[in-house]
């Protein structure tokens, strides 16, 4: 069983470039465990690339990202999971779907239930896959019970409206039974006012 203590990521003064253009500069805010954070940003902000430096798939410009008061360690399983808008990018083309999602944890049989996965997807390659049905794929695994943080950016965005309200209620269940906490990136304000604890709104405006 999941431990119930809570966590907490600090984003501090985070500045991420892109080139000669700063998409983020001198970013705060913390996120706790069972809290599920908003983000809410014109297309083209840097919402996909904040969510990739916190999930430690690319380096910060400047500034820090701390998990309960420690750097984050780039060893072993990374308790910080991303699930972004391409899926396919987070899978190895070449290997099954069953060996990608195998080599992070075994769920049990209701998971697939619970996320509307067929078996037998898993005995393909990614691309022989629907972007909806590598996104469910991409999102069993990273709720590996290891996974205090969930990033999803985007992530539901390819699934017909009854998949995503049932794949919202489950990953709302789980952020109050772990707990875990969740950053989600959405243009659905809608979306994010249903889901989420709290939201930040940043427009298009820059310093």
């Amino acid at each position: 069983m999941s431990s119930l203590i809570k966590s907490t990521i600090k984003v501090d003064n985070l500045t991420i470039k892109q080139g000669d253009k700063t998409l983020w500069r001198n970013l705060s805010f913390c996120l706790q465990s069972g809290d599920r954070l908003g983000i809410s940003a014109p297309s083209g902000f840097g919402k996909s690339t904040l969510g990739r430096v916190i999930a430690h798939w690319q380096k910060v410009s400047s500034g820090s990202i701390l998990l309960d008061g420690n750097v984050i360690s780039t060893k072993g399983y990374c308790p910080i999971q991303l699930v972004n808008q391409h899926p396919e990018r987070s899978f190895n083309p070449y290997r099954t779907l069953q060996a990608s999602l195998y080599d992070a944890w075994n769920p049990a049989p209701c998971w697939f239930d619970k996320l509307s996965i067929k078996s037998t997807w898993l005995a393909r390659r990614p691309s022989e896959l629907s972007g909806g049905e590598l996104a469910r794929i991409a999102l069993l695994r990273a709720l590996d019970p290891r996974t205090q943080f969930l990033i999803v950016d985007e992530a539901t965005a390819q699934l017909d409206a009854y998949i995503q309200a049932k794949i919202w209620q489950i990953l709302i269940d789980e952020s109050v039974k772990r707990p875990l906490g969740m950053l989600i990136f959405s243009h659905n304000k809608t979306l994010l006012q249903k889901v989420c604890t709290n939201i930040l709104y940043f427009d298009a405006a820059r310093d």
